[in-house]
């Protein structure tokens, strides 16, 4: 499978969480967490189209301040999801500068928190000094937040201490492959039009819509959808990338991990501890590596990336993600 996402940890494992995902053939990315953003260039800043928030401690969300600087005179809205008193925390922090010289200014701050009874919306023009407005409740089904016709984002809510924290997945509907042999055999040139024709697909269009094909001789010919689709692509499951981080090491966490985790393609997943420091994850409310690479393992993740160490084990580097690896292999007992 081709990969659509292309997911970056902004800041190694170390560092603050944030989690860059950028949309092939989109021009545009997501972002799970923002801590600090310096490493991303405005261009890649500027593609951002909808951040995703764990939780708002202070590691989580220090890097907004750079990201709403570089949107603040753009015409481009920025959507951030995330847990309950979301949007009221953003209320106070934007309240926090003088805003007397934005008359005009375009950008609108969209915040979306999720509630037991749905997503409460409140937008914040920065034209009107980020004053919050069109406050409204949207409907919420089994935890998905957002969707797309190329893609959508689930969370679940998990325990961190007594607050939550929420773990998020991003799943493509449908892999639209497309099969370069079979471009050749026809004579079809490759272009932006496969785009055009992958998102026809992933909408259910209607089969007999026409579609202009620059040939490899020269010219183009009109191909029907149900054509193109027969001949030169085929379908499968799509993409799933899981994003977890900050939570107690509780079985009621496990479990919801484990659901939220099944059969992904890759699994971002905290491993703040060695679990030879078990009593500490538990006091500070994280994971620890072992129970990172175990919970990977169960819920059948193709791939595991472990991230939010505790810079306690840098003096012994690669210890966290040996012990990750080692569970996730099938190892029964920590290092």
């Amino acid at each position: 499978m081709r990969s659509v996402f292309f997911p970056r940890l902004v800041n190694g494992a170390y560092g603050d969480p944030a989690l860059y995902v950028h949309l092939a053939y989109r021009g545009e990315a997501l972002l799970f967490d923002c801590g600090d953003l310096h490493l991303l260039s405005p261009g890649e800043l500027l593609k951002t189209r909808v951040l995703f928030l764990s939780h708002a401690h202070i590691d989580h969300l220090v890097g907004f301040d750079l990201l709403l600087r570089t949107f603040l005179a753009r015409d481009l809205t920025l959507l951030m999801y995330g847990p309950a008193g979301l949007a009221d925390q953003m209320a106070a922090r934007l309240k926090g500068y003088t805003w007397n010289l934005v008359d005009g200014y375009p950008f609108e701050l969209t915040v979306r928190e999720w509630l037991p009874e749905g997503i409460r919306e409140v937008t914040f023009p920065a034209g009107d000094a980020f004053h919050p407005h069109a406050e409204r409740l949207i409907p919420c089904d089994n935890g998905i937040l957002h969707t797309t016709p190329w893609y959508r984002v689930r969370a679940v809510p998990l325990e961190h201490g007594d607050i939550v924290s929420l773990a998020f997945s991003l799943e493509e509907p449908l892999h639209v492959a497309i099969h370069k042999d079979a471009l050749e055999r026809f004579g079809f040139a490759t272009g932006p039009w496969l785009g055009r024709f992958k998102d026809l697909v992933l909408q259910g269009s209607d089969p007999d819509t026409q579609l202009s094909v620059p040939l490899t001789r020269g010219g183009r010919q009109a191909v029907p959808l149900s054509t193109l689709r027969r001949h030169i692509a085929s379908t499968e499951r799509g993409m799933k990338i899981v994003y977890v981080t900050d939570c107690s090491p509780i079985f009621r966490n496990f479990r919801r991990i484990l659901e939220l985790a099944a059969d992904a393609h890759l699994l971002t997943i905290e491993a703040v501890f060695l679990h030879r420091d078990l009593e500490r994850a538990r006091l500070r409310n994280h994971l620890t590596a072992w129970q990172a690479g175990r919970l990977a393992r169960l819920a059948g993740a193709a791939r595991m990336r472990v991230f939010h160490h505790s810079p306690r084990y840098q003096r012994e580097p690669g210890i966290l993600e040996r012990e990750a690896r080692a569970a996730f292999s099938g190892n029964q007992k920590p290092l």
